[in-house]
């Protein structure tokens, strides 16, 4: 059995920075297989970080996308539902 291994990050202390980290666990789990789609929510601003995360995911070949619901901006990394 393959187990999942650590991934080591650096400190943020800045938000947008603490947004990335989410997002390169967020690829990083859909690249290695140990997801099928990861979906983040709750980000201090999805929409400032989601060109960065588009060309990180692109870089990975992970599927990106940006969904709105109300004032809700997600970030889903992954095959579309």
């Amino acid at each position: 059995m393959d187990t999942a291994g650590l991934l080591l990050l650096p400190r943020a202390d800045d938000p947008l920075e603490v947004d990335l980290r989410e997002v390169d666990v967020a690829i990083e789990m859909v690249a290695r297989g140990a997801a099928v789609r990861v979906r983040l929510v709750g980000l201090t601003d999805a929409d400032v970080i989601a060109p960065i995360a588009l060309a990180r995911a692109q870089l990975a070949g992970v599927d990106f996308r940006v969904d709105h619901a109300g004032t809700t901006t997600r970030l889903t990394f992954g095959p579309s539902d």
